[in-house]
């Protein structure tokens, strides 16, 4: 858990004067300004499950969305809705250059992540509060060179700033403020692109409401078709990332309690509660073009792989952001309805298979 006084021990370090303005906008009163609290894990990747449908498993929802991420609040009290984090390896690091792809902007638009990041990356003093030897890490390598998905999951993070991205002449952003664009613009560009909030208010519930974040790494620079070792890690990765976020949501609802056990190394722990009254929460996650910009990765079977994997996970809803790539997205739907609608226990590594036999092509670097 990060309270406000490791927002104040860890401010930003900004190298872009473009983020350094806005964070200055939105914290007139410094780490005062921040309200709430977060809760940051950092999980061990999950194995597979063998097969997707089970009898008692309820129907994946999917919903497709042109725009960019919006954190609005849940619609009830019963629901409980994530954010994909484009993560590096190295979670938030780049926080504070002159890169601008979707990881960064989420963070200055929730700058807690800011001094979170820096909080996680200080010494091995400093690392010793947490349960884990690499708390930045949202992969690890391991003996045989190969890397494993260890995905950082933040609970309830403020959301200070809204920027928009978008090409818009009028408001002296004519090529948008995406990526590289961010920092060569003008500082009033981006007072005209910038909305502070100070404190965001639920109008239904007349109470102030946080983002939950997931942040994983996607593969890179491949080329060619994508093999069965490259789906699997993908698959794997983002069903890890959306598993932990289902636990956490149930752990948020009072249905599961985390355990530390110093004799485990420790690690922390989650268990089930005796008390089985309280309903489960309905999850949500939204995600997008996960690894497809400066990693070069083809929307196609990115966003096939995601609905896979918040099928294989139990999500009760996943919202795609295409954000302009609809004919991608429409191919990994296809894709993936093609593979597993109307057909009963589907086995995954025959889905491997099978997704690996479209022959997908790697892209190329966007240079975000």
């Amino acid at each position: 858990m990060i309270k406000v006084n490791c927002i104040r021990d860890n401010p930003p370090k900004w190298f872009c004067k473009n983020k350094k303005l806005v964070y200055e906008l939105a914290t007139p009163k410094k780490s005062d300004s921040f309200h709430g609290k977060l809760e940051y894990t950092r999980w061990e990747e999950f194995p597979l499950p063998s097969s997707f449908k089970s009898e008692e498993e309820s129907e994946l929802e999917i919903e497709v969305s042109n725009d960019v991420f919006d954190y609005s609040p849940p619609e009830d009290d019963n629901t409980v809705v994530w954010y994909v984090n484009f993560a590096d390896s190295d979670v938030f690091g780049y926080y504070g250059t002159n890169l601008f792809a979707q990881d960064e902007s989420q963070c200055l638009e929730h700058p807690a992540l800011c001094s979170l990041r820096v909080c996680l990356a200080k010494n091995k003093d400093q690392q010793a509060r947490f349960t884990t030897a690499y708390p930045n890490l949202t992969k690890n390598s391991s003996s045989d060179i190969s890397t494993v998905a260890t995905p950082i999951l933040v609970r309830g993070v403020e959301r200070k700033v809204k920027i928009m991205t978008n090409s818009d002449a009028r408001n002296e952003r004519p090529y948008g403020l995406y990526g590289r664009h961010f920092s060569q613009a003008s500082p009033n560009a981006i007072k005209l692109a910038t909305t502070i909030f100070d404190e965001r208010i639920d109008q239904r519930t007349g109470r102030p409401y946080y983002s939950n974040i997931i942040a994983i790494e996607a593969p890179k620079y491949g080329r060619g078709s994508y093999t069965i070792e490259n789906i699997k890690k993908i698959l794997v990765a983002a069903y890890s990332g959306f598993l932990a976020a289902k636990f956490e949501s149930l752990v948020e609802n009072g249905i599961l309690e985390r355990i530390h056990e110093e004799d485990q190394g420790g690690h922390t722990n989650i268990k089930l509660k005796d008390d089985e009254s309280t309903q489960k929460p309905r999850v949500i996650i939204h995600t997008g073009n996960w690894g497809c910009g400066a990693y070069g990765g083809n929307v196609s079977i990115m966003s096939c792989l995601q609905i896979a994997a918040a099928h294989l996970a139990g999500i009760d809803k996943i919202i795609y952001h295409t954000v302009g790539k609809e004919e991608g997205f429409d191919i990994g739907l296809q894709i993936y309805k093609e593979l597993i609608d109307d057909v009963k226990d589907v086995n995954v590594v025959d889905f491997i298979e099978n997704v690996e036999m479209e022959k997908l092509q790697w892209g190329f670097s966007n240079g975000t």
